[in-house]
């Protein structure tokens, strides 16, 4: 096994192909994998894990392009590295896969990579780089070439991440909120949306942040990616009532929720801090704020027997 293992190590360092890249990418061949590694690892101890690792490069010649595959090398390379290191020692894995997506805008690739640490914690990287200027996509520029300032961003970051940290505690009855500190763990997480968080463009066009959101539980704090111009809706009460709603929308969209006719009583809807319209007797509307939203649909019986 340990043999294998360096010699293995040697053969994934030459070029291959991103097995997750874009059908659509408008360059050949533009990232191969530092790491390409799976299979089954069986400790000391007689622990068996399953690792899949692959870390990827981006194939162009400039600095900026040095400089996005050091800090991957660094951040993603390292941590699989310690683990093969554990293989060749019989110790066990902390880190049990990695893994990258790519999505293109234009002449723009950005890299998604993910880690899975302890099982339960993942933790994510994202890097832009435009190959038409051989350059790096800063935040910055993602958010001027959308026309959109920064306040704006922030403001729709710091609504998706409390959104996030409220379904998280959403399960915790309200007398042990009371006894915590959830007020000032939601503060912190509303603190560590900024400007300088990474993001990228995804396969929709839309903008994802990687955000750190405060928890009641375990390490305190996890990643999670955020799409701060998506929010989303949940419907509530009789969702078979609902014909058809849709499940996101971005800020300011008019939303339309359609309803089947109840011929035996009456249908109230409403959505919890906004104002709605029945525009008729089966579709109800409303504007949709920079935040998710829940649509509480009720049934009304007429009263007869």
């Amino acid at each position: 096994m340990k043999k294998t293992i360096c010699v293995f190590l040697t053969v994934v360092m030459i070029l291959a192909i991103g097995a997750s890249a874009s059908a659509e990418q408008p360059y050949q061949n533009p990232v191969y994998e530092l790491y390409s590694a799976e299979g089954v690892y069986t400790d000391s101890v007689g622990n068996e894990e399953t690792y899949s690792y692959h870390v990827p490069q981006i194939f162009a010649d400039s600095p900026a392009a040095d400089e996005i595959n050091a800090e991957i090398a660094a951040n993603f390379g390292e941590r699989v590295e310690t683990q093969f290191r554990n293989m060749e020692g019989g110790h066990s894995l902390w880190c049990w896969a990695t893994e990258w997506h790519s999505y293109w805008n234009g002449s723009q690739l950005f890299l998604l990579i993910k880690a899975d640490i302890n099982g339960d914690c993942d933790e994510y990287g994202a890097y832009g780089y435009d190959f038409e200027t051989d350059s790096r996509v800063t935040n910055e520029m993602i958010l001027k070439q959308r026309g959109i300032s920064e306040e704006a961003y922030l403001e729709n970051l710091r609504e998706a991440a409390r959104s996030k940290f409220e379904k998280g505690i959403s399960g915790i009855p309200a007398d042990i909120l009371e006894t915590t500190d959830y007020a000032e763990l939601l503060e912190r997480t509303l603190e560590w949306q900024t400007l300088d968080e990474p993001m990228f463009v995804d396969q929709y066009g839309e903008i994802e942040t990687i955000a750190l959101i405060g928890a009641m539980a375990g390490a305190g704090r996890y990643y999670h990616l955020l799409t701060p111009f998506v929010h989303q809706i949940s419907i509530l009460g009789d969702r078979d009532l609902v014909a058809s709603c849709p499940e996101t929308a971005h800020a300011g969209d008019t939303v339309t929720v359609s309803l089947y006719d109840a011929t035996d009583g009456d249908l109230e809807i409403s959505v919890e801090g906004v104002d709605g319209t029945r525009v008729d007797w089966l579709e109800y509307q409303f504007v949709m704020p920079a935040q998710d939203v829940e649509v509480r649909v009720e049934f009304i019986g007429n009263g007869l027997a």
